[in-house]
Parts: C-alpha cells; structure tokens; sequence
C-alpha cells in the first residue's frame, strides 16, 4: 500500500497538473510516503532477509525520488545539479508569448511548478524561466537560463529578479535560499 501511495506522488510530481496549490500537500504527502517506503524497506529485509531484492527495491525508490520529487527546498543547487540535463533539453521548448509561458513536454514538466517554461521581453527575451514556487498575489522563484548575462531584473510573474545567483553555464537561480 505505501509503494502504491508514493507512486501516485510520483505521478503527481512529475505531471505536474494544473494544481498548485495543492503542491505544498503533495511534497508533504511525498516525503511523508518516502519515509514509510523507508521503513518498510528496513523491514522487508528483516522479513525475508534478502538483501538482494531489498537494496534493489530501495535503490529504484531513492533514484526516482531523487530525481522527479521537488526537494529543491531543501537544496536549489544539489536538485539543478541533478536535473541540469533535463533542464537543457526543456530549452527547445517555445515559452510562447503567454505570461506564464507555455507546457512543457510530459517528461519535463516537473522541472516547473506548473509544468511551464515562460521567456523574457524586450533585451531578455532570451531568457527563460523554470519558477519553482509561486506566491500569492503576484511573486515566484526558479532557475532561469540567460545567455545574455545576468536576469537581474527579471520580471518572475511580479517580483523582480534580485541578487541572482550564477550556478554555471547560463543557468542562475534568483528568489530562492542558497
């Protein structure tokens, strides 16, 4: 029952449906069934003491939260780190000319609160946005990709991009804790 409950967080974060705010019970509800996974992994091995089949079972749940379950809270340049690949190929992706940018592929939409990509106006129209939090009424935070330098100024969905912090490449974080 516990593997089937993270699975279904699993599925949640990495479709991203257009919830947000439901996101806060969804991160809760998946580190809650990640650490009962744990547990009955520790249990499954002291049950049937196959180490074999317990270490592969905990290694597929650890790699799959790792990578689609939205712990950049805890750690914004360890989560980019990880996801960096996917983040460069979520580029080819058009933002359109939405506010809120346009749907990312199925398979990168968890790369974004809302599964969306937005792009910048004027001299920034060559960056884009990945917000991994949205406030109410009108702020958010996220990864943003500017080859023309520094998104300082960035307008992410009403807050301004501020203190941007460079994680290599193009790639800057801004509105979230280092």
């Amino acid at each position: 029952m516990g593997l089937l409950l993270w699975l279904v967080a699993m599925v949640y974060s990495f479709l991203r449906p257009n919830l947000w705010v439901l996101d806060w019970v969804a991160l809760t509800a998946a580190w809650i069934l990640f650490l009962l996974g744990v547990a009955l992994i520790v249990v499954g091995l002291i049950r049937t003491r196959s180490l074999v089949t317990t270490v592969a079972v905990g290694l597929v749940v650890v790699v799959v939260s790792a990578t689609i379950g939205s712990w950049w809270q805890l750690s914004p340049r360890g989560w980019f780190f990880v996801n960096r690949p996917m983040f460069n190929a979520a580029l080819a992706t058009d933002p359109g000319s939405e506010y809120y940018g346009a749907r990312l592929p199925v398979p990168l939409r968890y790369l974004s609160i809302e599964g969306r990509v937005s792009g910048g106006y004027g001299e920034q129209r060559d960056t884009r946005f990945f917000a991994q939090w949205m406030g109410v009424p009108d702020d958010a935070g996220g990864y943003l990709h500017s080859p023309s330098g520094s998104p300082e100024g960035f307008d992410m969905y009403g807050m301004m991009c501020r203190n941007p912090v460079s994680l290599g490449g193009d790639w800057w974080m801004c509105g979230m804790r280092d």
